[in-house]
C-alpha cells in the first residue's frame, strides 16, 4: 500500500497531526492524529509507535500502542503486539488474539444515529431459571 506520509522511527511530534490518505506512523505523537473530512485513507500504528491522543481516521491498522480513544468511519485491525487503552468506535473491528484493549467498544454503521444502534433488552427478574 503506498502512503501519502510516513512518520519515521524515532521522530516526535507533541500537537495535533492533521492528514490525508494512507499514512503510517513509527513513532511517537502526543496530541490527536485527524484525517480530513470524508476521508477513506488507511492508518497504520507500528509496532514501535506510541499515540497519547485520540484518533478520528477512516480505516486503522494497529500493531503499536495508543493511549486515547480511536474513532473511526471504518474499519479497525488489532494485531497481537497492540496495546489500546482508550475506547473505540468504528462500523468493523477485528481483533486479533494477544492484542490488549481496555476500552469499550462500540461497533456501528456510522451512517445511521447513534441511537438507531441502541438495543433494548428486557430482563424478567421474577422469572426463575431453576
Amino acid at each position: 500500500m503506498p502512503f501519502q506520509g510516513i512518520l519515521g522511527e524515532g521522530s516526535t511530534i507533541e500537537g495535533k497531526l492533521e492528514a490525508n490518505g494512507n499514512f503510517r506512523i513509527l513513532g511517537k505523537i502526543t496530541g490527536d492524529i485527524l484525517e480530513a473530512d470524508g476521508g477513506i485513507g488507511i492508518l497504520v500504528i507500528d509496532k514501535s509507535a506510541h499515540i497519547q491522543g485520540n484518533i478520528y481516521w477512516a480505516n486503522l491498522i494497529i500493531v503499536g500502542t495508543v493511549d486515547g480513544n480511536i474513532f473511526a468511519s471504518g474499519s479497525v485491525e488489532i494485531y497481537p503486539s497492540a496495546i489500546i487503552r482508550g475506547d473505540i468506535q468504528c462500523k468493523q473491528l477485528n481483533i486479533h488474539p494477544e492484542a490488549k484493549v481496555n476500552g469499550r467498544l462500540n461497533c456501528f454503521d456510522p451512517d445511521q444515529k447513534l441511537a438507531d444502534n441502541l438495543q433494548t433488552v428486557s430482563i424478567n427478574t421474577n422469572q426463575s431459571f431453576v
